[in-house]
């Protein structure tokens, strides 16, 4: 594990940096990186959280879950869904997100997955001019150091990147789960390369057994630059303005409010969440919105509008399998494992959780985006391999659902089991100001399932687990479904179309991926908040630089698109400046 040197964490800051960008993590580590490259450039990142070396669980992999709801996570929670998230605590979602250097890159599940070329190819046809496919390919290799041979040969990926991708597939589940995908004519072979559909062992942002996040891959290496000022547990409050051009920052620190101005750009990356709550909180956003909270206007645009997010099944459906070949509660946590993690950095622990991955697109996929619509995870443990309080802490559900469920009986069954969401929902919701006060929290809306075409797919997604359980590969093992009925089914036929719509909208959890919610466009898309060069339109001197922007939600999880979108945006960035 890499030491930090206390010099490197600044104790305040200067008065003005030329450069000024709010949250370090999945976008904001890449830029202060790049940024700074160019040693007349003063740099200043500020960071709500303190720093990941603090939890020694943040660089273990299978540990990921033990950083829910602990002071490393923001612990949002949306606001109670209507049709969704039956099974979950209030009808609320809970969406864990990072607060330490490195963001959400350090408690997320580690997934290198990019997306389809037609993702990117439709943003330009949305109006953000020079983000297709060929324009950006060059940016996912740029970032990347690819670990995997074959796939290094193949020209789609990067060699010599500041961010290790490996192949982290752990248990014999993962071949044998390519075998049935491969019994059912999907193709299999690396899904970031010339072709998406299909399956292949996990990829993921995971170096010689430890998690390999961007404060690792870019900040940590930069940290050292003299131009280049590291703040933590500073809160930025709000961005402030001479008229439409943005000059600054007011934000908390030390228990001071204290204020710094950006002589050429304040650039925001805190998130999906909390970027358009800044801009808002800053008069930047839906005119009717902040009229009702008296926030002086700036710029009527459509923040927070446009929010997707992936939504699906953590561990649904579940087979038991007969053979000792998935993680279990006492292989993680029993001392051999320990003991093996703490010596080599192998074992159980050095697994990222996950051992595939696979891009399908079923008979329920929109004809008119060519898109695929399901992504499958395949997780060699159960749920319930951990205590009620983990369930809790993982997908958010009812204590009593916990219990109904019986998930505590099967702590250490070996179990495979199947994580199906939504690429392209229908459904969109919104994020909007509670109060005005920075420190409260905004209102979450995702509105999951709202239209019946999202739990139509997911429907489909489900039952195409299902058929991979069915194959001969997976009988060779002994996979049988759990057949409990999930609480509050009870009345469908077991696995039925309108049972499994009840499961979807019964055990709906967030696959961690909001975007859109300050999305780009063109100039004169009354939809859009950003240009194509990731401006605020209307004003200067602001940019937006994160998941945020991005104007579809993309047909994977979202890290690596947006560690794309930062490297893009510094050479954009780099060439204003020119």
């Amino acid at each position: 594990m890499q030491t930090v040197q206390q010099s490197f964490i600044r104790e305040d800051a200067n008065e003005e940096y030329d450069y000024i960008i709010v949250g370090a993590g999945s976008a904001g580590c890449v830029l202060a990186s790049r940024l700074s490259e160019d040693s007349s450039n003063k740099v200043l990142i500020l960071e709500a959280g303190g720093e990941e070396t603090d939890n020694k669980f943040v660089k273990q992999p299978a540990m990921q879950g033990l950083l829910r709801n602990s002071k490393e996570d923001w612990s949002f929670k949306t606001v109670p869904q209507k049709n969704s998230c039956w099974g979950c605590e209030n009808k609320q979602s809970l969406w864990p997100r990072g607060r330490m250097l490195g963001g959400s890159s350090n408690i997320n599940g580690m997934q290198y997955v990019r997306g389809n070329k037609g993702d990117f190819d439709l943003w330009e046809k949305m109006g953000a001019t020079g983000w297709s496919y060929k324009d950006i390919l060059p940016y996912f290799k740029k970032s990347e150091d690819n670990r995997n041979e074959e796939y290094r040969k193949s020209g789609y990926h990067g060699i010599g990147g500041p961010w290790t991708i490996s192949s982290t597939a752990f248990t014999p589940l993962a071949g044998i789960t390519l075998d049935a995908a491969k019994e059912l004519g999907y193709r299999v072979g690396d899904i970031n390369g010339e072709e998406q559909l299909g399956f292949h062992s996990l990829q993921a942002n995971v170096k010689d057994g430890e998690r390999w996040s961007v404060s690792d891959a870019f900040l940590r290496p930069a940290m050292s630059r003299p131009n280049l000022h590291v703040l933590i547990n500073a809160h930025v409050t709000k961005v402030t303005f001479n008229g439409k051009r943005a000059t600054g920052v007011e934000f908390v620190h030390g228990a001071r409010k204290k204020r710094v101005r950006a002589a050429r750009e304040v650039i925001l990356s805190a998130g999906s969440i909390q970027s358009p709550q800044l801009l808002m909180l800053s008069g930047v956003g839906p005119k009717e919105h902040l009229q009702q909270l008296n926030v002086s206007l700036v710029a009527d645009l459509p923040v927070g509008k446009h929010l997707q997010d992936h939504q699906g099944i953590i561990t649904y459906p579940e087979y038991w399998i007969e053979k000792p070949y998935s993680l279990t509660s006492d292989g993680i946590n029993g001392w051999k494992s320990n003991l093996k993690y703490k010596l080599f950095k192998q074992g159980q622990i050095a697994s990222s959780l996950l051992d595939v991955v696979g891009i399908i697109k079923t008979k329920a996929a929109d004809p008119k985006l060519d898109l695929p619509d399901i992504e499958i995870l395949v997780a060699p443990f159960g749920l319930g391999f951990g205590d009620e309080q983990s369930v809790y802490d993982f997908v958010g559900f009812d204590r009593k659902f916990i219990k109904d469920y019986k998930y505590s009986e099967f702590l250490n069954r070996h179990i495979l089991s199947f994580v199906p969401f939504l690429l392209h929902p229908k459904s969109v919701g919104e994020i909007r100001l509670q109060t005005t006060d920075p420190f409260d929290y905004p209102l979450i809306d995702p509105n999951y399932y709202d239209d019946e075409r999202d739990v139509i797919s997911m429907v489909e997604g489900i039952k195409a687990c299902a058929q991979l359980a069915e194959t001969k590969a997976l009988k060779a093992i002994g996979a049988k479904l759990r057949k409990q009925t999930v609480p509050g089914c009870e009345k469908h036929t077991h696995m039925s179309d309108e049972y499994l719509e009840c499961v979807a909208r019964t055990m709906t959890t967030t696959i961690y991926h909001p975007t859109g919610t300050c999305k780009m466009g063109a100039s004169n898309d009354p939809t859009a908040v950003t240009d194509p060069q990731l401006r605020v339109r209307g004003l200067q001197g602001l940019r937006v630089v994160d998941a945020s922007v991005m104007p579809e939600t993309v047909s994977a999880n979202t890290q690596a698109s947006t560690v794309m979108i930062a490297e893009k945006a510094a050479d954009m960035i780099k060439a204003a400046k020119l």
